[in-house]
C-alpha cells in the first residue's frame, strides 16, 4: 500500500481559490451590473486579453486590444473608465491607468459621465503581454 502526499493538492486548492476570491473581488468593484452574476466562464475573455503595459514614472498604463464584438468592446470599455476613474495604485505607489486601443475609454467615460485624468503614461519602458506567454 501506498502513502500519497496531498500537501501540493492541498497548496493548489488554496491558489485556485484565491484566485476565484480575486476574481469575484474585481468584478464586485469594477464590473458593470450586468455582470454581478457573472461567473467565471463569463469573466474570463476580460482576463485573457492581449495588451501593452507601459511603465511611466507615476503611473502603469495598460492598452488592451479590442473584441471584435460591439457589446464587448462597449462593456470593456466601461470597465477600463471604472478602473482608471478609481485610480487605483500598485505596490510601487504608480497609478493604473486602462485602456481599450483605439481611444474607446473616453467615449466610455462621456457616457458615464466620468472626467478622467491626462494621460501622462508615456514612459520610457513599454512592453507587449500576451496572457499565454506573458511579456515579450
Amino acid at each position: 500500500m501506498y502513502e500519497l502526499d496531498d500537501s501540493k493538492d492541498q497548496l493548489m486548492t488554496v491558489l485556485k481559490l484565491a484566485l476565484c476570491n480575486l476574481a469575484m473581488w474585481v468584478r464586485d468593484k469594477y464590473f458593470a451590473p450586468e455582470y454581478s452574476r457573472g461567473t467565471w466562464p463569463r469573466l474570463a475573455p476580460f482576463f485573457r486579453l492581449p495588451g501593452q503595459v507601459a511603465w511611466g514614472t507615476d503611473t502603469s498604463s495598460v492598452e488592451l486590444r479590442a473584441y471584435n464584438d460591439r457589446q464587448l468592446n462597449r462593456d470593456l470599455a466601461a470597465l477600463c473608465a471604472r478602473v482608471t476613474a478609481t485610480e487605483p495604485k500598485l505596490a510601487d505607489g504608480r497609478r493604473l491607468v486602462l485602456s481599450v486601443e483605439g481611444g474607446t475609454l473616453l467615449v466610455a467615460a462621456g457616457l458615464l459621465g466620468l472626467r478622467l485624468l491626462g494621460s501622462d503614461v508615456a514612459g520610457p519602458r513599454s512592453a507587449t503581454y500576451h496572457p499565454k506567454t506573458g511579456v515579450s
